[in-house]
């Protein structure tokens, strides 16, 4: 038996390995009634209780009217007629959402939830039908292990 020499052996070129990091968005998330949902953290401008809603007269139904933020008017809108949720909730909590060409907008919500870091490759397409609201508002789906996380779409909501 004879040893190899060490310039014998032909060893496998090193090869760097490029670290995949997985591209993430961090969703704020809320629940109305059983549900579950999640806005992009980038599009919440802040979280209040208790503001002063103006009502106004002849507004659609899902506006529940405007506030005051800091000299800001702002129109406060009642995010579960608006998603057409069928299950009576008890709004306790305002969401100010940022837009990027007009005034911010309030969404009301029953609590809030926590804040996610979700991987965006598994966002996937809602379900065909889901019960108790409508699907056209809902952009993406997120699996917890218990339950579902409804994103939605900010911008079809406003406009």
């Amino acid at each position: 038996m004879t040893l190899a020499k060490s310039e014998d052996v032909k060893l496998p070129e090193k090869t760097e390995k490029e670290i995949a990091t997985q591209e993430t968005m961090t969703f704020v998330t809320f629940y109305m009634g059983e549900f579950l949902f999640g806005i992009p953290a980038e599009k919440i401008m802040e979280i209040n209780k208790d503001v002063e809603i103006t009502p106004v007269p002849l507004s659609d139904d899902y506006i529940l009217g405007i506030m005051n933020l800091r000299g800001q008017i702002v129109t406060v809108m009642d995010l579960a007629k608006k998603v057409q949720l069928k299950t009576e909730i008890t709004p306790k909590i305002n969401l100010i959402i940022k837009s990027e060409d007009e005034a911010p907008v309030s969404f009301v919500v029953e609590q809030v939830g926590e804040i996610l870091e979700i991987p965006i490759a598994k966002l996937e397409k809602p379900p065909e039908k889901i019960e108790g609201l409508s699907r056209e508002y809902i952009k993406n789906v997120y699996q917890l292990p218990e339950k579902l996380v409804l994103i939605l779409d900010i911008d079809k909501i406003i406009n």
